[in-house]
């Protein structure tokens, strides 16, 4: 947004980085963890426009639940939007990254996360859970982040 000084200049806000409590989990039975979540996550606001960034390691979770896991957006949507800049580091003997995507739906905050695998000579987006694309270890994190228009 901008403003106009009393010489009529105009002068533009500069957007500021929010830190925000990310909600998450999954949609069967739910991760626990030897205290509270390791889940960040921080956006910037340009009117309605939003950049997200959402950040989660596994240090200290005890179980990683069943299902299809989600993250939460500082606001919601006002417009359904698939999330493409997301990884999942898997720190096991392969040391390998997975790509992570998401979708939130319009007027919703809850991104549901998704992996891509290969099956046979093509590759698919599969939910993330636990065991796709790899089994999960207290080693593992992954991040997503994106742009879309907030409600």
């Amino acid at each position: 947004m901008a403003t106009f000084s009393d010489q009529g200049e105009a002068q533009v806000e500069t957007p500021v980085e929010v830190s925000y409590t990310v909600s998450g989990g999954t949609t069967g039975t739910q991760p626990t963890f030897d205290g509270d979540p390791l889940f960040a996550g921080a956006y910037v606001q340009q009117g309605p426009m939003v950049h997200f960034d959402v950040q989660v390691d596994f240090d200290n979770i005890t179980d990683f639940g069943s299902g299809q896991y989600f993250v939460s957006l500082p606001t919601n949507a006002k417009y359904a939007k698939t999330f493409r800049d997301g990884c999942l580091h898997d720190s096991s003997e392969s040391d390998r990254s997975y790509h992570i995507s998401g979708h939130v739906d319009a007027g919703s905050n809850q991104v549901l996360l998704f992996t891509t695998d290969r099956q046979g000579n093509r590759i698919y987006d599969f939910a993330f859970e636990d065991g796709e694309p790899v089994l999960l270890t207290t080693a593992d994190n992954f991040h997503i982040s994106g742009f879309y228009i907030s409600e």
